[in-house]
């Protein structure tokens, strides 16, 4: 049973990294349980997300019961410290965004698992593992849905 594998002990804890968009919200009851059992046994759970953390984003992820540890947004951290960007990036939901530099963006993810020693990292976009050192698992879900159209074709290969 996998829950009774999730809470053997283990001399270092759990500390599991998760994309929301196409990780969490395409299979909320799994992320459900997974968060709960990782939290339960005494380990993390980090949410990770492109865009930025507003309520609204935090109301969804509680509705899908999903539970965390720690959050962490790309969006509000590269306009904490001030990145550079090159126009706007309008979201299927109408959100508007400031876009970033290719460069800026795709190693943040993994600088964020690498310096809190996050044990697994979960994301779609193939492309981040580049920069990876955590390790990283691709969902791939064939839902026979096309790709989000804010997602760069870049990330779909």
């Amino acid at each position: 049973m996998i829950f009774s594998k999730i809470t053997e002990t283990s001399s270092q804890k759990i500390k599991i990294g998760c994309d929301l968009h196409g990780v969490m919200d395409s299979l909320p009851e799994l992320f459900s349980f997974l968060s709960n059992a990782i939290i339960s046994a005494g380990g993390e759970f980090h949410i990770l997300t492109g865009g930025s953390w507003t309520d609204e984003l935090e109301n969804q992820v509680r509705s899908y019961g999903i539970i965390w540890t720690h959050k962490f947004s790309v969006y509000d951290h590269l306009m904490e410290i001030g990145s550079n960007t090159v126009g706007e990036v309008q979201f299927s939901d109408g959100t508007i965004q400031k876009r970033f530099e290719n460069g800026s963006w795709d190693h943040i993810k993994a600088d964020y698992c690498r310096v809190n020693n996050i044990s697994l990292h979960i994301d779609d976009t193939l492309i981040y593992n580049d920069f990876f050192t955590t390790p990283f698992a691709r969902l791939w879900l064939n839902s026979n849905k096309p790709k989000s159209s804010h997602k760069d074709v870049r990330h779909l290969d």
